[in-house]
């Protein structure tokens, strides 16, 4: 059995994680990019028109096809049946719940690459000397050159997995933050409305 090729198969699993970090970075930064825009939007146009007694109807126009977790939830309390005032706010509720789950779609990778690729790291660290003392064991051999350059080898696992900890962890809780906002952002625009009713 080789140690060297469990180190080199630990390091292209890091690699991997370090991609698939990227890939929800961007994803996450476009989306949260967009869905601030549009709340600004529609935040804007429900405090221009809450006097208007046509509201129903020109928020329907504007945002029935909305893709932000903001506009869709406004669209849901326009589109509901009227009901009474105790009522509409569980269903208010129930909407934002349920809107959750577009907000940390796909966070949860980024949270499991936190917690896992230091250890991923620590475990090629570990092999990677396994194998530099193997060596040094089969060869017979005591040459310092080849031992320490096997062991900084092995420990450059342990660096690029704590790095990409501090990477995938700085954007995860950037992220948590635009959560909390666009969570914000949806309680105020509710509420605006709610209160026109």
């Amino acid at each position: 059995m080789s140690f060297n090729m469990i180190h080199d198969v630990i390091m292209y699993a890091m690699l991997g994680m370090i991609i698939t970090a990227t890939y929800v970075i961007v994803e996450r930064m476009i989306y949260f990019s967009y869905s601030m825009r549009e709340g600004k939007r529609i935040s804007a146009f429900v405090n221009s028109h809450l006097h208007d007694t046509n509201l129903h109807a020109e928020l329907r126009e504007q945002f029935s096809g909305s893709q932000s977790p903001q506009g869709q939830a406004l669209s849901e309390i326009v589109n509901a049946p009227p009901m009474s005032h105790t009522a509409t706010e569980f269903f208010v509720q129930s909407i934002y719940v349920a809107k959750q789950a577009l907000l940390s779609k796909r966070l949860w990778l980024l949270d499991t690459i936190v917690t896992l690729s230091p250890l991923m790291g620590l475990l090629g660290t570990i092999m990677g000397i396994i194998d530099a003392f193997h060596s040094l064991a089969s060869n017979g051999t005591s040459d310092p050159a080849a031992v320490s350059n096997g062991i900084g080898t092995a420990l450059f696992a342990t660096g690029l997995g704590i790095a990409i900890a501090l990477y995938s962890l700085a954007f995860f809780n950037f992220f948590g933050e635009k959560v909390e906002q666009i969570n914000n952002q949806m309680k105020l625009i509710s509420l605006k409305f709610l209160a026109t009713k």
